[in-house]
Parts: structure tokens; sequence; C-alpha cells
């Protein structure tokens, strides 16, 4: 995946706009939607999915806060339903660029679970890390749009198969919205 447009995009659209004076600390919280892809270091599998996630942290100062968020992918494949489901926290560190735009680094961990229905039929499940990028432009004083990129790599076990284990990457780009408290 290219970042290098990603980030171009969000600095573009950052530069528009009135000068809004965006919160820099407290409570946020938002949802969005990501592109995913799913690939297995082991095998030869990579597929890709669109997925949702909900986030909410706090920001103890303009410099650094906490993260949690959740998220879930679509199918990757059409056959076995093959999907990922995850749980996260990591602390984040930004800096603002002007008073719409900001950027965050966040690197954390990450509990993964990728689960299948029949004929594949597995659970495979672990806590590895999750690094991320991205930029948070105000709409409003209290409203941003959020652009991003995170990866994650795990290596999740199926305890029910004699802990048969994967080494699993997702790669996601997404979009989303939070609301600033």
């Amino acid at each position: 995946m290219k970042l290098k447009p990603f980030l171009i995009a969000a600095l573009l659209l950052g530069g528009a706009g009135p000068a809004l004076a965006a919160k820099d600390h407290g409570f946020y919280a938002g949802g969005y939607v990501a592109y995913a892809n799913l690939d297995d270091n082991i095998g030869t599998f990579s597929e890709s999915a669109w997925g949702l996630g909900a986030f909410g942290g706090y920001n103890f100062n303009a410099s650094f806060g906490v993260e949690t968020g959740m998220y879930v992918t679509d199918n990757f494949v059409a056959d076995g339903d093959l999907n990922v489901s995850a749980w996260s926290f990591a602390p984040t560190v930004r800096h603002a660029f002007t008073d719409e735009l900001s950027v965050y680094l966040k690197a954390g961990l990450v509990y993964q679970v990728i689960s299948s229905e029949a004929p594949l039929d597995d659970n495979y499940r672990g806590v590895g890390y999750l690094l991320g990028i991205g930029a948070d432009i105000s709409l409003t004083e209290q409203l941003a749009l959020r652009l991003f990129y995170e990866f994650s790599q795990v290596e999740p076990e199926d305890y029910a198969i004699n802990n048969t284990f994967a080494d699993t990457r997702l790669d996601q780009v997404g979009v989303g919205v939070n609301w600033r408290f």
C-alpha cells in the first residue's frame, strides 16, 4: 500500500479552511472505515477486505495521549468466511502543524482473533504489536476528520488444532471522524 499519496492528501486538506483552534487535550471518540490487507507470512495467503472500527482516547496534553480501539473486517475469502476482529491499546505522540492539522504516531499492543467458518472452521487468537500514523483535520472545534495507516503483526495460535499458529500482518488504510469532548 502506498502511503505517500495518503499523506499528501492529508496535508492538502489540512491547509484548507479557516483556523479552528482545535482542543489539544481531553477525551475523544470516533469511528472509521478502512481497507485492510491480511498476509500470512508463513504461507502465500494475501487477501483484502473492508473493515469498520471504533476508537477512543485521552490526550494528556498537546503532544502525548493514549488510544484504545476495536475493529472488524468483512470476509477476506468467499469460501470459508475468514474475518478478523481485534482490540488495541497504544500510547500516541502528536504534533500540531497548524490549528487545523495534527499528525500522530502510535505504537502499542493488539489482541487479534482470526476466525473462519466451514470448510476451514479455524479460530486463531494472539497478541502482537500495532504501529500507526495518521492525521486529524479539524472540521470544527470538536469534530475532526481522521486519515490513517496502521499495521499489526501477530502470531496467533489455534489451540484446538494442536497449537497450530500463523504469522499474520494486517495493513489498514482508512478514513474516519472523531469527536473531542
